[in-house]
Formats: C-alpha cells, structure tokens, sequence
C-alpha cells in the first residue's frame, strides 16, 4: 500500500518552487509543491496500515474502559511521549508515477498531472490523536510550457489552502535522476561525456550568486528564457 490521497482533500501549500533545469539538450520547466495536511491520527494509516497504532492508544481502555463491540474505539494518546514528535517517512526517497489533481470540485480539476514524483514524506505527532503530515510533489510534464499555468502554479503558496487528490501509482518507483514525465529514465550520461540529467535536488532556485529566488522571479526568468 502506498501513501495516497483518493478523496478531493484540502491541504496548505506552504511553498511552490518553480525550476529550469537541463534534460541532456533541452531546457526543461520544472515545479516542486511542498503541501501540509492536519487531521485526526486516522491518516497515518494511509502511510503505512498499522501506524496510526504504533504511535498512539486508548489509556482509558488500556487502564479498564469497557469496550463497546463493532465501535473503533479512538486513539488520542501517544504510546511513547518520549520519543520524537516528527519523522520522516522513506527518507531520501522519490516515488515516481503519481497522478496529482488540482481538484475544483463538481468533476472539474485544473490540472491534472500524471507521472508526477512525490518525496520528503513527513508526519508530526501530537497528544489528543492530531498529526500534520507533509509531503512534496514535482513536475517536469509538457504542459507546464503553458506560461499561464506554469504561472498560477508558482503562485500556490499565496492561494493557502487548495483540495488536491494524489493517486499512488500500482508499483511504487524509485525517480532516477533524469527522470521525465511521461518518458522513460534518461542515461546516466550524454554521448559528449556530459551528465544530461534533471536533479530533484538542484539548487536551480538560487541566483548566480547564491542568493534564492522568490517564485515569481524565477517564473520571470523562465518567460524570458523562451522568449530568446
């Protein structure tokens, strides 16, 4: 079972990250959307089955409540205080393949992305039976040469809240560097000897000097790329 988010779902986006990156000889537009969810403890289980129990109990029915029979008893409490509050789930990890939906609701989704990567997969615990869970998605799809969309895409962190789903795909893959949406790994090399690859972990949205870029100048930036 892979972590995923079958129901139109609100979350925060907390950053959107627009790229330019080299893919061999092709300049090739990129996006991570890093988003945060908060809810009841439930959603643990959608990381793995069984972690929602791992980490939380009933001390009431540990010390004596009666349980009702066919009634999910609830798990506000964490099992071992002492122990971190946060995780990281998969760490390093890349899960290639994903469908991510920009749902606005009544059937109607503004983008719809597949092939998409989805990686620093998170989860904050919290005593009363809330968890935050965070997570990334990245794109390098065709249709971000839409200079609209690629736009408004860049622009998330300002929108807040947003309802996504996020299809797990039947096998989770690994996301080589190179990787493209919706085409198979490049080599690890061009036929000049050069690396020809898109890294998910470039510092691509810093300036020459180091210095990072806001979203909108990187989008700016972008524009004017393909305008030359």
């Amino acid at each position: 079972m892979a972590f995923e988010l079958a129901e139109s779902t609100t979350v925060t986006i907390t950053n959107a990250n627009p790229r330019r990156e080299l893919h061999g000889e092709e300049k090739v537009r990129a996006i991570d959307i890093a988003w945060t969810l908060t809810g009841e403890n439930y959603l643990l289980d959608l990381i793995e089955p069984g972690l929602r129990a791992h980490h939380y109990f009933n001390k009431a029915a540990k010390d004596g409540q009666d349980e009702i029979p066919g009634i999910d008893i609830p798990m506000p409490n964490l099992r071992h205080p002492q122990l971190p509050l946060a995780y990281q789930y998969g760490k390093g990890q890349k899960w290639r393949g994903y469908r991510f939906i920009w749902d606005w609701g009544l059937d109607e989704s503004h983008v719809d992305f597949t092939d998409a990567v989805l990686s620093n997969l998170q989860y904050e615990l919290s005593e009363g039976g809330s968890v935050t869970i965070k997570g990334t998605v990245s794109y390098n799809g065709e249709e971000l040469q839409d200079n609209d969309l690629f736009g408004e895409l860049s622009g998330l962190a300002a929108e807040g809240e947003i309802s996504i789903k996020l299809l797990a795909p039947a096998e989770l893959v690994q996301a080589k560097k190179g990787y493209r949406a919706g085409k198979p790994d490049t080599p690890a090399t061009t036929p000049d000897g050069g690396s020809g690859q898109l890294d998910l972990d470039s510092d691509q949205d810093k300036d020459g000097n180091g210095t990072e870029r806001t979203p909108e100048s990187a989008f700016a930036d972008s524009v004017l790329a393909d305008q030359q």
